[in-house]
């Protein structure tokens, strides 16, 4: 997904003004989803899940069917909806009918990748982690390689949508097809309520989750009009987001396990994988984060050219909240997973009001970089929030240790990159100073760790499962080296 943006930035396919317009189309598509999904797929993958922990495939076979038809339902009757106002919609935000058929083909999107979404929470109960991934990779490389060529050949924002369409057409049909023959084609059903009943607070929480991922976009376009500022925030956004490779598959990984071991009453576990899910969080986001914090400037200009370079106090500060960011989806994951909906649609309540009065305070001031500001403050207030609640329920058990070591190395990187990049700017091309600043500042972080004894021969048992077995070797030589 960052290559997508690179490659229609770099080669001028779209300018800053069109990525503002995609922007709001990516607003209305989620809009969409959430209105026609209702959380389901996510009280699909729980429910499931459990029945399945307990050998019930009756069960979990039924709570399927009734989510499928359910959400099919729902996402023909949000298409047709759609298409009948599209005219409306577009005079709204753009103030012409013009953009009506970006809309009807945004929807299109949706509606796929609401199929693709349902599968996908099958495959999750089923922790089928590996086929789940294979969806994801085929559904983007797929129709960000579409959108790209459609682009190329001056299709614009109508290319790119095309794009998105054929990808989750494809993310649809693999989905099925992995999903075929793993539960049985039973004739029951299972009653819609409880689901409703689980899914509906996520539901509500999702609509916050809206506010805080689309407000700023949606009111930075209000206030200034400028949908040019808008796609070079969109892009940063987009940039920041790159970053939830690190934490995400965690946060899949560790639903359907915290679900099962909640059944089985086993709140002691529970403690322990959120330690060790800490632990990699830790050691992995703190360095990236604060790294591309401070090479910022050279990274856009990299990416996308000079012309973004001007997000680049904006990017700073969204990197620093992906840690935040990072921590508090681990926490309300655990929540999640223990059936705390109602607790969690509170927080994020609470962060979708901040969130709209921050935005409003500083945005017609500071544009982009209040934007970003009210990320970061937000994103604090629900961290501190998720874990007070989560301590009513399970010891929240933290890895104290790879806080301190992982920040003291990381921050010994900070000065070196601070120099690198006033050494040589100007005087060697990007590439080359971005490369640069990469391997000092991976070297560095490294023998930080070295020095402070953090890693221990856990951690590379831990990486040996999460890698190809292609690369134990490369993880044993690395274990050699730093752990004493």
């Amino acid at each position: 997904m960052g290559l997508f943006y690179i490659a229609v930035t770099k080669t001028n396919a779209l300018t800053p003004t069109d990525l503002g317009v995609l922007s709001v189309l990516s607003f209305l598509a989620s809009t969409f989803s959430l209105f026609t999904t209702l959380a389901l797929p996510t009280a699909l993958a729980k429910f499931a899940s459990e029945n399945l922990g307990k050998n019930q495939l009756e069960e979990a076979t039924a709570i399927q069917k009734t989510a499928t038809r359910a959400i099919l339902a729902l996402s023909i009757a949000g298409f047709v909806t759609i298409a009948l106002f599209s005219e409306i919609i577009s005079q709204y935000f753009w103030g012409t009918p013009d953009f009506a058929f970006f809309i009807v083909l945004m929807a299109t999107h949706a509606l796929l990748s609401n199929l693709s979404t349902l599968y996908q929470s099958s495959l999750q109960a089923l922790c089928l982690f590996g086929k789940m991934a294979a969806v994801s990779i085929i559904s983007i490389v797929s129709s960000r390689t579409i959108a790209v060529i459609l682009a190329l050949i001056r299709l614009s924002v109508s290319g790119v949508l095309i794009g998105y369409i054929a990808g989750s057409l494809v993310a649809v049909i693999a989905a099925i097809a992995f999903t075929r023959g793993k539960i049985p084609d039973l004739a029951n059903s299972a009653p819609i309520k409880p689901l409703l009943h689980f899914s509906f607070p996520l539901f509500l929480s999702s609509l916050t989750l809206l506010v805080l991922n689309w407000a700023d976009i949606v009111i930075l376009a209000s206030v200034t009009s400028n949908y040019a500022l808008v796609g070079i925030y969109r892009i940063v956004v987009s940039s920041i987001g790159v970053l939830s490779v690190i934490y995400a598959p965690i946060m899949v990984t560790i639903l359907p396990v915290l679900s099962a071991r909640y059944s089985l009453e086993n709140p002691e576990s529970i403690g322990k994988i959120l330690r060790t899910a800490s632990r990699y969080l830790f050691y992995v986001m703190i360095p990236s984060c604060l790294g591309l914090a401070t090479i910022a400037p050279t990274a856009l200009t990299f990416f996308y050219g000079p012309d973004y370079a001007s997000g680049a106090k904006s990017l700073a500060i969204l990197s620093i909240s992906v840690i935040l960011l990072a921590l508090y989806s681990l926490i309300a994951t655990a929540l999640t997973a223990l059936g705390k909906t109602k607790q969690v649609l509170k927080i994020s309540v609470v962060m979708a009001l901040s969130t709209v009065a921050l935005l409003i305070t500083l945005v017609p001031f500071l544009e982009g970089v209040g934007a970003a500001l009210t990320r970061l403050t937000v994103q604090a207030i629900g961290l501190t929030l998720a874990i007070y609640t989560l301590q009513k329920y399970v010891k929240v058990r933290l890895d104290k240790e790879a806080v301190w070591k992982s920040a003291a190395a990381s921050t010994v990187t900070i000065p070196i990159l601070f120099i690198i990049d006033f050494t040589f700017s100007g005087k060697m091309p990007t590439i080359q100073i971005l490369a640069v600043e990469i391997l000092a500042a991976a070297f560095i972080y490294l023998l930080a760790l070295y020095i402070l004894k953090a890693l221990n021969s856990q951690d590379f048992e831990l990486l040996r499962q999460a890698f190809p077995k292609s690369l134990t070797k490369c993880i044993n030589i690395l274990e050699g080296l730093i752990v004493q």
